[in-house]
C-alpha cells in the first residue's frame, strides 16, 4: 500500500546551530503581526526583516513535486509558501497509475485513495497477440489524480505550509540576496530560495533553465464509466498496447467505477495526430469495442519526458523539480514517483542551505546526477529500442516474457532501470541468432 515508515522531521529533526533551533514551525494561516513576531525571534527572521524577505522558501506549483517539497520544508521548521494557479481539488488528466516505488517516500498513509491495485498487464501488439504477464505482488496503484494531489496539498498545509491557491505566478527572479516571485494579481513575494514545480505548462523550466517544451509526449485521456456503451469492469489487470502508435503506446487502467484510457505519442516524431490514435484505440481495442468515441469527453496534456542534454536543475537560489525539470521516464511515462522524490530532494537541499546560512543547492544537483539521470538515460535508450522497433520488441517478449517479469521489479523499485537495460542488452547480445530469428519472424507476421 501507499504507506511510508518515516517523516523528514524524524529523519533529521529541526535544523539547529549547536543546540539552538534557528526557526520554528508556523501555522498555515496567521496574522501579519504573528508572522512578524516569529521573524524577529529567529536568526532567519532577523536576516529576513532586514531584506524584506517574508519566507524561507516559496514553491511554485502544488502537484506531487511542489506539495511534497512544501511539506518537507515545513516539517523541517522553515517558513514556506506554496502557490498554485488551480484550486484543489481539481481534475487532472492522467492515467493515475502510481508506482509502488512511492512506498516509503510520502510520509503518510494514502492507501484509502487506491481504487484498483494492479497485479498484471495484458500486453498487445496492434490490439492483437495478447500476452498476459502477471505477478503475485503489486505493480501499481490506480488512483484518481485529483484526489491524490488534493491529499498531498492538505498534508503540506497540515505540516505548516502557507498554501496560496487560484493565483498564477508570472515571474521569478534571483536578486542575489533573495528570490522574488511575482503573481498575476500584482503581489511580489520574497524568499531566500524558490523551487519551481509549475509542471509541463509552466514557464520556469522553459524561461529560466532553457528546457525545450517540444521535447514531450502528447497524451489524450478519458474516463469511461463501467457499463457506458458496454464498457466492461476490470479488476487487477492493466492493458498496454505497443505498435498501434508510432513512437508511442496506449493504455487502459481500471479504477473503482470506470476505466482510465489514453494514448501517448512523441510530439517530435512524424505521424498521425493524437486524436486519430485515440479514435483507433476506442474502435479497435477488444476491451473498448462498441463504445462511441464521439460520446467520450477527452482531455489532453503534454508529458515533459527526459531527453538528452538536460543538465542543470539548479541556478543560484532556484531549483526545479518534477515535470518542470522533465523528470519523466520516456519509456512508460512514469512521472509521479520522480516528482515526489525530486520535490523532497530539492527541499532537503534548501533546508541544508538555510541551516548553514549558505546559498549552495548543489547537493540536489549531485543527487540528480548520481541517482536519477542514469535511470532516465537508460529509459531513453530502452524507449528507442521499443518504439523504433515495436514489432521486433514484441516478438522478443512473446518468446521471453521473463523480460517483462523482471521489468516489474523495476516498477516496484527492486532494481534500477540502468541495470535492467544492461541485463536486457546482455541477453540480446548473447543470443544474436535468436534476435535475428525474432526479427525475421516479426517482419512476416500479420500486422
Amino acid at each position: 500500500m501507499i504507506k511510508t515508515q518515516w517523516e523528514p522531521s524524524q529523519m533529521r529533526g529541526p535544523y539547529q546551530i549547536g543546540e539552538r533551533r534557528i526557526y520554528k514551525s508556523c501555522a498555515a494561516v496567521r496574522s501579519d503581526d504573528d508572522n512578524e513576531q516569529d521573524l524577529q525571534s529567529s536568526s532567519i527572521g532577523r536576516f529576513s526583516a532586514a531584506c524584506q524577505v517574508t519566507h524561507d522558501a516559496i514553491v511554485i506549483g502544488l502537484g506531487p513535486a511542489g506539495s511534497t517539497a512544501c511539506r518537507t520544508l515545513a516539517l523541517k521548521g522553515l517558513k514556506v509558501a506554496g502557490i498554485d494557479k488551480a484550486i484543489h481539488p481539481r481534475y487532472k488528466s492522467c492515467g493515475g497509475c502510481i508506482s509502488p516505488k512511492i512506498d516509503g517516500l510520502l510520509g503518510f498513509d494514502a492507501s484509502h485513495l487506491i481504487e484498483r491495485t494492479i497485479h498484471g498487464i495484458a500486453f498487445t501488439y496492434k490490439f492483437g497477440r495478447r500476452l498476459d504477464v502477471v505477478s503475485d505482488r503489486p505493480l501499481g496503484y490506480n488512483v484518481m489524480r485529483g484526489a491524490f494531489d488534493h491529499l498531498l496539498v492538505e498534508k503540506a498545509r497540515e505540516a505548516g505550509s502557507e498554501i496560496i491557491e487560484g493565483c498564477r505566478v508570472t515571474g521569478v527572479s534571483d536578486d542575489g540576496g533573495h528570490v522574488t516571485v511575482r503573481t498575476a494579481d500584482g503581489r511580489g513575494l520574497e524568499a531566500r530560495f524558490a523551487i519551481g514545480a509549475d509542471g509541463a505548462s509552466g514557464f520556469i523550466g522553459r524561461e529560466r533553465f532553457g528546457l525545450n517544451p517540444r521535447e514531450c509526449a502528447v497524451s489524450l485521456t478519458a474516463e469511461v464509466p463501467y457499463g457506458f456503451a458496454g464498457a466492461k469492469e476490470m479488476t487487477d489487470r492493466a492493458h498496454v498496447d505497443f505498435g498501434s502508435i508510432p513512437f508511442g503506446y496506449s493504455w487502459i487502467f481500471p479504477k473503482k467505477d470506470r476505466l482510465s484510457i489514453g494514448i501517448a505519442v512523441d510530439s517530435m516524431r512524424p505521424g498521425a495526430g493524437a486524436k486519430e490514435h485515440f479514435r483507433e484505440l476506442v474502435s479497435r481495442h477488444p476491451v473498448l469495442k462498441g463504445i462511441d468515441e464521439r460520446a467520450i469527453k477527452t482531455d489532453g496534456w503534454t508529458v515533459p519526458v527526459y531527453y538528452a542534454g538536460i543538465k542543470d536543475m539548479v541556478r543560484g537560489r532556484i531549483a526545479i523539480a518534477g515535470d518542470t525539470g522533465h523528470l519523466v521516464d520516456p519509456f512508460m511515462g512514469e512521472g509521479i514517483y520522480y516528482a515526489a522524490a525530486s520535490g523532497m530532494a530539492a527541499a532537503e537541499a534548501v533546508a541544508e542551505a538555510a541551516a548553514s546560512g549558505r546559498t549552495d543547492l548543489s547537493q540536489y544537483q549531485r543527487w540528480l546526477e548520481e541517482d536519477v539521470f542514469p535511470e532516465l538515460k537508460a529509459a531513453c535508450r530502452l524507449s528507442e529500442i521499443v518504439y523504433r522497433h515495436p514489432r521486433l520488441w514484441y516478438s522478443i517478449i512473446e518468446k521471453e516474457p521473463e523480460i517483462m517479469r523482471r521489468f516489474y521489479g523495476v516498477l516496484r523499485g527492486e532494481e534500477g532501470l540502468a541495470p535492467f537495460y544492461g541485463w536486457v542488452m546482455s541477453r540480446i547480445k548473447a543470443r544474436p541468432w535468436n534476435l535475428l530469428r525474432h526479427w525475421v519472424a516479426s517482419r512476416f507476421r500479420p500486422a
